[in-house]
């Protein structure tokens, strides 16, 4: 039995994606029938316009040279007019002249016969006779001998006599097609006319050179039947000479037929061409089934992944279903087995559900901690890990509040314990921050003002019971990274207590400090700090932070103010520097913002800063260990050629390429993976931080320093030291105290 029930799982998946397959193949197979089907109808429509096309080019070709003919007959100095019974000598001469014109329209025109009007003869390259005789001789199907005479010696105009039956020994054929052009192309000065005999053998040439089939071809002149191929039996009459439209149905003889036809052209013409609906509908069914004779391959084989996944798929159910069976032995559905086991566990985990439950004020908990030391590294991880723990915090602005907290359990159980806030849309939790003897809030709102309206209500919450509560809160932040920097302002603004005492609710913003003058510059040092770590050179990175010591000394700040600085600071160093600090788990010792915040002195905040520059250059928290030449790789030995060669003005990133044989393109990606940035960028760092060096301690001119760092042209390196440093190098000499190197001209501007 227990067999019969695992292949009746089986059966069950297998027939369901057999049905998925079978539908997606017939739904694929009717939709590309559908849409197919038309395309390849208008296709075969289109190629018999194109043959129809190159037959209309063609046969107009034709008649373009027999009209060419005809006006160079006609305006020839050699061929003039005369009378036979006056001076038949001439005749001679004619048909001599006759002759190239005969050999130019020899491929598709039997024979070329002149007539001079006001002369009773027809004249050829190779005879001459009466027009009365030529009439007698041809015998037209259709046009008695007066009608032909009266013709010739008549024509104003092309006139083109269709395709008939002729019993004459002058030509070489059954039926001809004959074209009568007049003498020249001025009416006025026509001289005679021109016959061109053409058999209708051209034209049966000229209809078999393109697309097979069973078609017929139809050329109309004037609304009359010129000439045509004819291989099924349709009535003449059923075809259109012309139409507006490139194709038409008509029904004739219980059959649906279909017309093609090009406009009319040159001349009165027109053609067109007759084929079978069924013709067509058996071409474009070959045509598609072409296409399609692929899918069912593809359906046979994609039968087998189908029961390979029907097998893979009911393994795991009758699994399922072995650990969820109920306690009915004879129950032997295996998907009912399931359904039974998911509600005895629903019922058994509600009591789980609720320990957990009670487990979220920890996770909370932790949650605040994280988010204050900036752990998270965008808005959708931390709005990712808030909704974990059951809180809102996809809110616009946020604050951190900071409330004191006395000893004792004689205070409230939401302040002993800091509570899950809300209030009016402002939501939040908090901490317990032993160290301050305080609790810390995290509270996020839509607008700025319910912030410092939730500091104002845990304050009088807090004042009921104790009225030397001190709450103090940041300014609103709306970026999640600034979450350091909002406690940073909490925790001044408490610090603050002593001087603006606890009446109110102590904000960053009332604290009156310097810090939006000193802090840019304050970031100008920071940036020459991370050239120095790019460069990867400790003294130039010593020097750095002691000028960043020796300016935040000379500036007089609380220490909140300091900690802000080398919170920016070291805010800076770590996100310019992500790659050295990518997968290393203890990054977060150098940048704990409560450590930072336990700092009382500039040397306890410098010594922070100096152990993140050590851990950036040493790669892995120690000393770099020395690699030799030989182990180096291509880029670190471009490096190194770089910093023994930067002074060399005819240094290029094409010549380092070559020299390592790399292409420029890869040179430049390797080498920005592995340094931080470009090249160029690297090689200008390595000039600046000499000509710095140059500026500070020598008396040599801008001039002189620019060609001692590899620069011909002092204003190329006075743009490129100011786009590094942010000032010139005069600016940065007399920065520096040094008026002994002052330049004896103006600097290149």
């Amino acid at each position: 039995m227990f067999r019969k029930s695992r292949t009746t799982v089986f059966i069950r998946y297998a027939l369901s994606y057999l049905a998925v397959v079978l539908l997606l193949f017939f739904s694929i197979t009717g939709y590309l029938y559908a849409s197919m089907s038309g395309r390849a109808r208008e296709e075969y429509i289109r190629n018999q316009i194109n043959r129809l096309s190159r037959i209309a080019g063609q046969h107009e070709n034709y008649i373009s040279a027999m009209l060419n003919s005809a006006e160079e007959i006609g305006l020839s100095p050699h061929i003039e007019p005369f009378r036979y019974d006056e001076e038949p000598w001439k005749a001679y001469d004619l048909q001599l002249q006759l002759v190239p014109y005969t050999a130019t329209n020899s491929t598709f025109c039997d024979q070329v016969y002149l007539h001079f009007f006001g002369d009773n003869r027809v004249y050829s390259s190779s005879s001459s006779m009466s027009l009365e005789l030529f009439a007698r001789m041809m015998r037209y199907e259709f046009i008695p001998m007066e009608r032909l005479t009266a013709l010739i010696d008549s024509v104003e105009r092309l006139t083109i006599l269709p395709s008939q039956q002729v019993s004459s020994t002058l030509v070489d054929s059954s039926r001809v097609v004959t074209f009568l052009v007049p003498l020249g192309s001025n009416p006025g000065s026509r001289k005679g006319a021109l016959l061109f005999l053409i058999k209708d053998s051209v034209y049966q040439s000229l209809f078999s050179d393109a697309i097979g089939g069973h078609v017929n071809t139809y050329i109309h002149q004037d609304g009359l039947l010129l000439s045509s191929a004819e291989e099924m039996p349709v009535d003449r009459e059923q075809v259109l000479p012309s139409q507006e439209a490139d194709s038409r149905i008509f029904h004739w003889e219980g059959e649906d037929w279909t017309q093609v036809s090009l406009p009319v052209r040159n001349w009165g013409l027109s053609y067109s061409a007759v084929m079978r609906n069924a013709d067509i509908t058996s071409a474009v069914f070959r045509q598609i089934y072409s296409n399609l004779a692929i899918l069912p391959v593809f359906m046979v084989l994609s039968l087998l992944p189908a029961l390979w996944m029907a097998r893979r798929h009911a393994k795991p159910i009758r699994e399922i279903s072995g650990l969820l069976a109920g306690d009915e032995p004879e129950q032997r559905d295996e998907l009912q087995q399931i359904s039974t086991g998911i509600h005895q566990l629903t019922t058994r985990n509600l009591e789980l559900s609720s320990r957990l439950e009670q487990a979220l004020p920890v996770q909370r908990h932790d949650f605040v901690f994280r988010f204050v030391k900036g752990h998270f590294e965008s808005r959708q991880e931390a709005v990712a890990a808030g909704n974990a723990v059951g809180l809102e915090i996809d809110k616009p602005r946020y604050a951190v509040i900071l409330c004191s907290r006395a000893g004792g359990n004689e205070h409230p159980a939401d302040l002993r314990q800091p509570p899950f806030v809300r209030m009016n849309g402002c939501s939040g939790a908090g901490v317990e921050l032993v160290a301050l003897k305080a609790n810390l809030y995290l509270v996020f709102s839509d607008h700025e003002e319910t912030l410092f309206a939730m500091a104002e209500q845990l304050r009088q919450i807090r004042i009921a019971d104790d009225d030397r509560c001190v709450t103090a809160v940041s300014r609103a932040h709306e970026d999640f990274r600034e979450a350091p920097e909002a406690y940073l302002e909490a925790a001044a603004a408490y610090e603050n207590r002593f001087v603006m005492g606890n009446q109110k609710v102590l904000q960053y913003s009332d604290i009156s400090s310097n810090l939006a003058e000193i802090l840019p510059q304050a970031r100008k040092i920071t940036t020459s700090i991370s050239q120095a770590l790019t460069l990867g050179n400790r003294d130039v990175l010593d020097k750095r932070i002691d000028e960043l010591l020796r300016f935040l000394k000379n500036t007089n700040m609380s220490p909140f103010a300091f900690r802000m600085i080398y919170s920016d600071v070291i805010n800076s160093l770590m996100h310019t520097h992500t790659g050295a600090l990518s997968g290393r788990e203890s990054v977060m010792d150098f940048y704990n913002i409560f450590s930072l915040s336990s700092c009382q002195t500039i040397d306890d905040l410098d010594d922070l800063l100096r152990r993140l520059c050590d851990y950036l250059l040493s790669g892995s928290g120690g000393e770099e260990a020395p690699v030799s030449a030989g182990e180096e790789d291509e880029i670190s030995q471009v490096i190194h050629y770089m910093k023994e060669h930067f002074s060399d003005p005819e240094i290029s990133m094409t010549a380092l390429a070559d020299s390592f044989d790399l292409s420029t393109t890869r040179f430049s990606l390797s080498f920005k993976e592995k340094a931080g940035m470009s090249p160029l960028d690297y090689l200008t760092l390595l000039r600046v931080e000499k000509a710095k060096e140059l500026l500070a301690s020598t008396n040599l001119t801008i001039q002189e320093i620019s060609v001692q760092v590899g620069y011909y042209d002092s204003g190329s390196f006075i743009r490129r030291f100011k786009q590094v440093t942010g000032e010139t190098p005069l600016q940065y000499r007399r920065g520096r105290g040094n008026d002994a190197g002052k330049e004896q001209g103006h600097e290149n501007r």
